[in-house]
């Protein structure tokens, strides 16, 4: 009986020798899962900051192109309305010319 006894107390104790070592690797894989989802947010916080930064570029190369590209229509359509301002100020310098040199004209008649 002393032997069952002493049998048991040893299956007791190494029971209580494998709960505590499935304790500890259950610590330890929950500390690698803690230290592997942190190197995995810090890998993602660098892949979301490129993909803003690409974003942020390609926003801000869109945006200095529509700017570039109003400038531009905005600076042919000053220029066309210039021209056009111009030579109607001609015609009208021409046509007061003829007007005065008409008048002169009858002046000295």
């Amino acid at each position: 009986m002393s032997s069952k006894l002493s049998t048991y107390a040893n299956l007791i104790v190494r029971f209580e020798e494998e709960l505590k070592n499935i304790e500890k690797n259950i610590a330890d894989d929950g500390k690698k899962l803690v230290i592997f989802s942190e190197s995995l947010a810090t890998e993602f916080k660098g892949v979301a900051e490129e993909v803003f930064n690409q974003i942020s570029k390609e926003v801000e190369k869109n945006t200095n192109d529509k700017i570039n590209e109003l400038s531009k229509k905005f600076s042919e359509e000053r220029d066309k309305k210039i021209t056009e301002i111009k030579n109607k100020g001609q015609k009208n310098m021409e046509k007061a010319t003829d007007f005065v040199l008409k008048k002169i004209e009858e002046v000295f008649k």
